[in-house]
């Protein structure tokens, strides 16, 4: 009586105990298995470690009535452990738990089982590490490409690596997966569509076909081809008839290959391109109809990658306006003809025309060219009619001014 009370009581010690690592494991056992207190788990548990997998060796417990092993398994950021693997023979003194995870720790226990399913108490806890794949020995980065960074490393020396996983920093400092190599010995990647003159940093991984990541490479970084500098010294005209002439200095780098002129309308702030120059230009004469037109101007250079400059301008260039017309002073009757004077208010005045019109309905509007002096006498007039006459200035390239404020005249009958 006092051993069955015994007996009862560490059963259910060992019955808390079971409980209590059962409660650290994510397995449900159906119909409450019992312990045994008679069984021992497996001792002297060796491990040896590789990248996805992690391999037991024990002693071949003796005693007949154990059938076989449970073993459990949890990661060490986990919380429950879970039973991994079921044994059906005391026979059995291996183990290799795969499909792991790189360079992780997992923590382990062992136990054996009777013919009932019965349970042993559990192993003293079995800690093991997965191996990391070892990182590349060599990156590089390579810059000064047109919007472009190749990256190059050595080939990894593991025979299990199937390939390599190419990551960059973006602007937050986030790295980010650009690339995916899927050749061991392909060791190159070329990085492209990036800014002009930017630096970029990366890092290299190899993976296996676990698609576990080996320990990162050095970190590497390159600049892209820069963009030309600006042209300098941009020029536009403001006093030439018909045309605008633009003028620059010629760019010293000798990859610049063209130029591109972009031009808008003070009406509009959107630019086009008006021309595309050889490199070896430094000068444009826009042709213009109107005169007194005002244009805002750029221009880029252009590499022999297309790579292109900053803007230089906006600047504005204007067609020559028409002169100023006169200002008649003197206008009047005398020995039957008609004598006018004015006075210029341009200096660009070098010669007039005169108008005529009489009134005469649908009359004809007569012209004299030509006019030298800022006078005019007109007898060809007739008594009794009205007389209407305007005068317009002429400048040196031809550019006719509005004509003056109109003056009538009439010889009486």
């Amino acid at each position: 009586m006092h051993k069955n009370l015994l007996l009862y009581v560490l059963s259910g010690i060992l019955s808390l105990f079971f409980m209590f690592f059962s409660g650290c494991s994510s397995t449900t056992f159906s119909n409450n298995p019992t312990i045994n207190s008679n069984l021992t788990p497996p001792s002297d548990i060796r491990v040896l470690s590789d990248v996805n997998a992690i391999a037991f060796e024990w002693e071949l417990v003796q005693d007949p009535s154990v059938m076989g092993y449970y073993i459990y398994r949890k990661e060490a950021s986990a919380q429950n452990f879970e039973k991994i693997a079921t044994l059906d023979s005391r026979f059995n003194t291996h183990y290799a738990d795969n499909n792991l995870k790189a360079g992780t720790q997992y923590t382990y226990y062992f136990a054996t089982f009777d013919k009932n399913r019965n349970v042993s108490s559990y192993s003293p806890a079995v800690t093991a590490t997965t191996l990391s794949i070892s990182a590349i020995t060599y990156a590089e980065a390579i810059g000064n490409y047109p919007r472009k960074v190749k990256v190059i490393w050595n080939p990894h020396q593991d025979p299990r690596v199937v390939g390599y996983i190419v990551q960059r920093k973006d602007k937050n400092g986030v790295w980010k997966e650009i690339g995916k190599i899927k050749n061991r010995l392909l060791v190159e990647f070329l990085d492209t569509n990036l800014e002009d003159g930017t630096t970029y940093t990366y890092q290299v991984f190899a993976y296996n076909a676990k698609n576990s990541l080996s320990l990162p490479s050095s970190i590497v970084s390159a600049t892209t081809k820069p963009k030309p500098q600006p042209i300098t010294n941009f020029r536009a005209t403001l006093d030439q008839p018909k045309q605008i002439t633009l003028s620059w200095d010629l760019h010293p780098n000798k990859e610049v290959v063209s130029y591109k002129v972009l031009r808008s309308s003070f009406i509009s702030s959107l630019f086009s391109t008006i021309a595309t120059l050889p490199s070896n230009t430094t000068s444009y004469q826009d042709s213009i109809k109107k005169d007194g037109e005002k244009y805002q101007y750029k221009i880029i250079a252009t590499d022999k990658d297309g790579i292109d400059s900053l803007e230089s301008g906006p600047i504005t260039g204007a067609t020559l306006a028409i002169p100023n017309p006169p200002s008649i002073t003197y206008a009047r009757i005398e020995n039957d003809s008609v004598v006018l004077k004015w006075v210029p208010t341009d200096d660009r005045a070098k010669e007039y025309i005169v108008y005529k019109k009489d009134s005469i309905l649908f009359g004809e509007t007569l012209r004299y060219n030509k006019v030298l002096t800022p006078e005019f006498i007109d007898r060809e007039i007739r008594a009794g009619e009205k007389y209407y006459y305007r005068v317009s200035t002429v400048d040196e390239n031809g550019l006719e001014s509005k004509p003056s404020e109109e003056v009538t005249l009439s010889l009486p009958k």
